[in-house]
């Protein structure tokens, strides 16, 4: 039986790469320190703020506490995040 591809997601909404990286600039961060930071790449980071990627719950929650965002930011971008278990089942988003 053939698979039935996932549902492509919707683009992440603009702006909000922007507010990651205006974030990180005040944390005084680097792409790569905030990678460290959260157990990812720093092209993990750069794909996060140019919007070409969502992240899982379980990264929402490691940015958002690096980076100390303030509550609306945090809810904005907790609610993009994809499922930790979507992401592990290697689906593309």
């Amino acid at each position: 039986m053939a698979s039935i591809p996932a549902a492509p997601r919707p683009p992440l909404p603009e702006g909000l790469g922007d507010m990651i990286r205006a974030a990180r600039h005040r944390a005084g961060m680097s792409a790569r320190a905030l990678g460290r930071a959260v157990g990812r790449s720093h092209p993990w980071v750069t794909d996060l703020e140019d919007g070409l990627r969502p992240p899982s719950v379980t990264m929402a929650d490691r940015v958002s506490r690096a980076l100390r965002l303030d509550p609306w930011a945090d809810a904005v971008l907790r609610s993009v995040a994809v499922d930790d278990a979507e992401m592990r089942a290697g689906r593309k988003v």
